[in-house]
């Protein structure tokens, strides 16, 4: 049954897929005493008694985790946040969640280019200069069912570096959003806006590739992250904060202290301090995930960061699983789609299957078998219907005579400009 009539309250609707249907049933809005009309027998049959639906009544927990705001961050450029976050999304959307995924990546949004959006009809400077009230205002539908949108606002002046009050009134509202969980795609780097979201968030998620200067700067990320929070929870005691320096500041970025030896030197001083400090450490709980694993020794780069974590920053991370390398996650780049619907059998798409189920929502050995199952049915379902962005050639054809003919690598003269994917920006 894939174009399914139901009778809700005497009231005529839909068609619906099974998966809308099994959506409402979460939400309470569809029952089994419910009627549907059945093609074979051309009767209206409540919906509990028809073999076909008995999937849509079963319970899989889909409300078992409560609202979550995940930020997505690490510190380093190129190790495939914006790739992931966006194949998260669509991977949790298929498990019938509602997601909202938003790039929170200021300088360089491009969340919804990755996912074949290539003019967003509002983002975040309709929001940032008050043309839209809320970050409801600017959300956008996606292709996939149950996933919602947030583009970021590329290539538009001072909205790298928001006012202070500007980002209080969004990581306000962020957590108003009507969503079982919100995907924060963070920009590169360890700047207070970057660090500020991840720390803000109901939990953070930490993405680096095996390299050692992926993992170095991914270290960085979450020691700068801590310091931050016990900077902002001590910005009022000048004793604290000339012993947190003390300690762990250092213009080279080397550690002159493990969080055990500072909290030691900060317990002499106000036990109350240490307490709270503690406090922080129970709280904070990043997540680790390992992406472009190419070789299986290379898995266990995963635990050596979160030994390190817990000797040197006294942080523990769970590292809940890797994504291995794989050619098609190039691929869906260049053909604009997430790699999880460009190529839902492949190793990446596996990994990430493997990841939501067993990783992200902790479900045991079967359990988390079957909803990886589940994920991998739905996305390759969802990847047929999914839009293919076709980059119409340029109607700029490359000429000796354009102005950056000396510093272009193409020059490509007489056929059209290759760098057709920017159309969209000149035309707007």
């Amino acid at each position: 049954m894939s174009e399914i009539f139901v009778k809700i309250n005497n009231q005529e609707k839909g068609p619906y897929s099974p998966r809308e249907l099994k959506n409402l049933a979460a939400k309470g809005e569809f029952s089994q005493s419910d009627l549907v009309f059945h093609e074979d027998t051309q009767e209206w049959i409540e919906a509990g008694k028809i073999d076909e639906l008995h999937e849509v009544f079963e319970s899989f927990d889909v409300k078992a985790v409560p609202k979550t705001v995940f930020a997505v961050g690490g510190g380093k450029g190129g190790v495939g946040k914006t790739s992931l976050s966006a194949s998260l999304g669509i991977g949790l959307a298929a498990l019938d969640y509602n997601v909202v995924a938003i790039d929170a990546d200021f300088g360089g949004a491009n969340l919804h280019t990755c996912m074949g959006i290539l003019d967003p009809e509002y983002s975040f400077y309709h929001f940032y200069t008050m043309q839209r009230e809320s970050l409801q205002d600017i959300m956008l539908d996606t292709p996939i069912q149950n996933l919602k949108l947030i583009s970021g606002a590329c290539g538009t002046l001072g909205l790298a570096n928001p006012q202070f009050s500007q980002k209080q009134r969004f990581i306000k509202q962020l957590h108003e959003l009507n969503a079982d969980f919100i995907l924060l795609d963070l920009g590169a780097g360890s700047s207070y806006n970057v660090i500020d979201f991840f720390i803000a968030a109901d939990q953070g998620i930490l993405v680096t590739t095996p390299d050692p200067i992926a993992i170095q700067d991914t270290f960085n990320f979450l020691k700068v992250a801590f310091l931050r929070i016990l900077v902002r929870e001590f910005r009022n005691n000048n004793k604290i904060l000339e012993i947190i320096d003390l300690h762990i500041g250092s213009n080279s970025g080397r550690m002159n202290s493990t969080i055990d030896d500072l909290i030691y030197g900060i317990e002499k001083e106000n036990k109350e301090a240490a307490e709270k400090i503690y406090g922080h450490l129970n709280r904070f709980k990043p997540l680790l995930i390992l992406n472009m694993v190419h070789a299986n020794e290379e898995i266990k780069e995963g635990d050596t960061f979160k030994t390190a974590a817990k000797e040197l920053l006294s942080i523990d991370v769970d590292y809940i699983g890797y994504i291995e390398y794989d050619d098609s996650v190039r691929n869906s780049l260049k053909e604009l789609r997430p790699f999880i619907l460009n190529n839902p059998k492949s190793k990446a798409s596996k990994s990430l299957a493997k990841l939501i189920s067993a990783g992200l929502l902790k479900k045991d050995r079967w359990q988390g078998f079957k909803e990886k199952r589940r994920v991998m049915k739905n996305v390759s379902i969802d990847s047929k219907s999914y839009p293919t962005t076709n980059l119409n050639e340029s109607e700029i054809i490359c000429s000796v005579k354009c102005f950056y003919w000396d510093d272009c690598e193409y020059q490509n003269g007489g056929h059209p400009c290759p760098i057709r994917h920017l159309d969209p920006i000149f035309r707007r």
